[in-house]
C-alpha cells in the first residue's frame, strides 16, 4: 500500500464542475471525489485550476515523428510519450489501409505492446481504420489498397492483434460488409461506418446488421442532402450510433461542431484527434502511407489538396470545443474522456469516480497540460 495522493483544485466530473474539490488518489484507484475533506498523505494544491479526467484518444495514428504503422513497440513508446504531454492517458493505435502484411505487423506490435504495457498514456488496441472501405471516400487513405470486405482477413487481423482489435472503420454498403459487421459486433469490437459512400438507407441497413458508431463524422462519407441523408444523417439520427468529431476548426466548421453536438449530445459524441505522426512536429512534407503530406499551418494535406489527417492534439480539440461553439466546460471534458471509453467498452476509465482508475489531467484554464497521471503514476508534468 502506498500513501494517498490528494489532489486539489476545480474538480471536473463530466459535466458537473467542483470549486474547491479534490480527488483521491491509492494503489492505483480512485478512492475519493468531492468537497475538500481532511485526509492524511501527499496534498498537491492545484488552487482553482481543473482537476479533470484524463482524455481518451479512440482515433489516432501517430505523433511527435512516430507511427503506429511502424509496427514496432519504441514507435508506440514514442507514440504514448507524446500523448500522455497531451493530457492523453488512453489511446487506439489507429492503422491506416495499406498491404495486408504491413497491417498484420503492426496488428502484432500493437497486441504486444497492450500487454506489456506504455510508459505515458495506456495503450488499449487497435482501430483498423480500413482496408474495408470505399473507393469513392478514400480520402487520404491508399485506394490501391482498399480491399473487399473478407471475413478471412478480419479474423486475421483480430489474431494478429491477440485479441486487442477495439474498432474496425468501414463502408457498410459494401458487398460482403454485413458478414464481417456482425462477426465484429459478436466478439465486442465497435463496427464504425466510416470512407463510405451508402445511403441514408445503406447506412441504417448496416445500423441493423451492428454498426454503432461513426469515424469522424462528415468527413470521408457522403455528403448530407435534404433528400439524401447519407451516412451522417443516419449517424445523427439514430440514437444507436455514436460520432467521433475532429475539432480543429479545419475538417468542420464550427457550426457543423454545434450541429452535431445539439443532436447527438455529449454522451454519444467523442473529439478525436486523428493526428498523423507529424504532430507536433514543424511545418514541412512528411510521408503517410507512402503518400507525400505538406503541413503547412498545422494543416496536412496531400498534393491533390485532401485532407490527410491531422496535427490536432485531444486537449486543443476540448479547448476548441469551449471557443469555437460555447460548449460548456464539463461537456467538452466529457466529450473526450468519459464517452471514447463507453463506445468502446471501457468501464474503469473516464471519470473521477470511487472505484475508477486514477487516470487524471491538470489543466490551466487554456487547456494547457500540467500534470498527466496513468494509473496513479505521474507519467507527465510541466517542467
Amino acid at each position: 500500500m502506498t500513501d494517498p495522493v490528494v489532489l486539489k483544485g476545480t474538480v471536473v466530473t463530466p459535466p458537473e464542475l467542483i470549486p474547491g474539490g479534490m480527488v483521491v488518489v491509492e494503489s492505483g484507484g480512485i478512492t475519493y471525489v468531492g468537497p475538500a475533506i481532511s485526509v492524511e498523505g501527499e496534498v498537491r494544491d492545484f488552487g482553482d485550476l481543473l482537476v479533470a479526467p484524463g482524455l481518451i484518444d479512440i482515433h489516432v495514428h501517430g505523433g511527435g515523428g512516430h507511427d503506429a504503422m511502424a509496427a514496432s513497440r519504441e514507435a508506440l513508446e514514442g507514440v504514448s510519450t507524446y500523448l500522455a504531454a497531451q493530457g492523453v492517458t488512453s489511446f487506439l493505435a489507429t492503422t491506416y489501409t495499406a498491404p495486408a502484411d504491413e497491417t498484420l505487423r503492426a496488428a502484432r506490435a500493437i497486441g504486444k505492446t497492450v500487454r506489456t504495457g506504455t510508459s505515458g498514456a495506456r495503450l488499449l488496441g487497435l482501430h483498423a481504420e480500413g482496408p474495408f472501405i470505399n473507393p469513392e471516400r478514400a480520402g487520404a487513405q491508399s485506394a490501391r489498397d482498399i480491399r473487399t470486405p473478407s471475413l478471412e482477413e478480419a479474423s486475421e487481423l483480430y489474431d494478429a492483434s491477440d485479441g486487442t482489435l477495439r474498432m474496425m472503420t468501414l463502408a457498410p454498403e459494401l458487398e460482403g460488409a454485413a458478414s464481417v459487421v456482425g462477426w465484429l459486433a459478436d466478439r465486442g469490437v465497435v463496427p464504425s461506418a466510416g470512407h463510405s459512400d451508402a445511403t441514408y438507407d445503406e447506412m441504417m441497413t448496416g445500423v441493423e446488421e451492428g454498426v454503432r458508431h461513426a469515424s469522424h463524422l462528415f468527413n470521408g462519407m457522403r455528403p448530407f442532402h435534404h433528400r439524401e441523408p447519407g451516412v451522417a444523417g443516419a449517424a445523427l439520427a439514430d440514437d444507436r450510433v455514436t460520432v467521433e468529431l475532429i475539432a480543429d476548426g479545419v475538417h468542420l466548421h464550427p457550426a457543423a461542431l454545434g450541429l452535431a453536438v445539439g443532436l447527438k449530445g455529449p454522451r454519444r459524441t467523442a473529439l478525436v484527434s486523428d493526428a498523423i505522426s507529424a504532430a507536433g512536429l514543424r511545418d514541412g512534407v512528411y510521408s503517410l502511407g507512402g503518400q507525400r503530406v505538406e503541413v503547412r499551418g498545422g494543416v496536412c494535406t496531400l498534393e491533390s489538396g485532401a485532407l490527410a489527417g491531422s496535427t490536432l492534439t485531444l486537449n486543443e480539440a476540448v479547448r476548441n470545443m469551449v471557443e469555437l461553439v460555447g460548449t460548456p466546460i464539463g461537456e467538452a471534458v466529457m466529450m473526450a474522456s468519459s464517452t471514447p471509453p463507453d463506445i468502446i467498452g471501457e468501464a474503469r476509465r473516464g471519470r473521477l469516480e470511487p472505484g475508477m482508475e486514477a487516470d487524471v489531467t491538470i489543466f490551466d484554464w487554456d487547456f494547457r497540460v500540467l500534470l498527466t497521471m496513468v494509473g496513479g503514476r505521474v507519467v507527465y508534468e510541466a517542467a
